[in-house]
């Protein structure tokens, strides 16, 4: 992640976002309807988003014209939903190194491979050649939480996962370089200004318009935290992240209570 892109949601993904973010986690047809009208989206394209989403297993119809969230079968919001708690999964890195192998993974399956190079970009991993993914061994529970976080994602099942050390010098000078850490921290200074400027601005806007507001910012900046590689202080500094963090939290705050006031009123 270098730029901080502002994108329109699809109507699915709209769905998914205003039933994760509502603490009931469920919602009436009306709400989304509301919602999408908000972003520009018309309700019968909420109806086929709601359609597809029971289709796939990743909502559910609870009651008469109410629909409600399958946390298991949204396994990368799952990493959304926590984005603020993100660097609790650091710990002190002793120099070894996570290796994915994945030479024996099928390319040919389009889909499956998507999702596992989704599953190892989410994870922090980067190519070092071909069939070595690598990154630092300093995440919470190491290679055995760090396989199931993959396997959960959607890692291929002929990946293999291990713990490397001792490479030499050259080969860790490379590793070290395939981040690269001036755009990741300069895009983050720039984000946090994007956000300052999103949150001085709410106050004098319309709740609609406030609310499509946050809706594109907070998206936006929340799917660059999530696919933050959670580098060792090594290797990048953490400041501009935790600032990035800190004030994402307070805008969310304000935007969810948009959100609630809208779907609920």
């Amino acid at each position: 992640m270098h730029e901080i892109e502002i994108r329109e949601p699809s109507a699915t993904d709209l769905v998914l976002d205003l039933l994760f973010g509502h603490p009931e986690r469920t919602l009436p047809v009306q709400a989304l309807a509301r919602g999408a009208e908000v972003m520009g989206i018309g309700t019968p394209s909420v109806r086929v988003a709601l359609t597809r989403l029971q289709r796939q297993g990743r909502i559910v119809k609870t009651e008469r014209g109410c629909y409600a969230v399958l946390p298991e079968g949204n396994p990368v919001y799952d990493e959304v939903e926590h984005w603020f708690e993100k660097e609790s999964r650091l710990e002190h890195w002793a120099g070894d190194w996570l290796v994915v192998q994945d030479a024996a993974v099928a390319r040919s399956e389009k889909t499956a491979w998507r999702h596992h190079a989704r599953a190892l970009a989410l994870c922090g991993f980067r190519t070092l050649a071909a069939g070595i993914n690598v990154r630092p061994d300093n995440l919470v529970g190491g290679a055995v939480a760090t396989r199931t976080a993959l396997s959960r994602l959607g890692m291929a099942g002929a990946s293999l996962l291990f713990v490397g050390r001792e490479f030499d010098a050259d080969a860790e000078a490379r590793m070290e370089q395939l981040w690269d850490v001036p755009a990741l921290q300069s895009a983050y200074r720039r984000a946090l200004a994007q956000l300052e400027r999103s949150q001085a601005k709410l106050a004098r806007m319309a709740p609609d318009a406030a609310a499509r507001e946050t809706m594109l910012v907070g998206r936006a900046i929340i799917r660059a935290i999530v696919r933050d590689p959670l580098l060792p202080e090594a290797i990048m500094d953490p400041a501009p992240r935790r600032a990035l963090i800190e004030a994402t939290r307070t805008y969310q705050l304000q935007a969810r209570g948009l959100w609630v006031t809208l779907l609920d009123g």
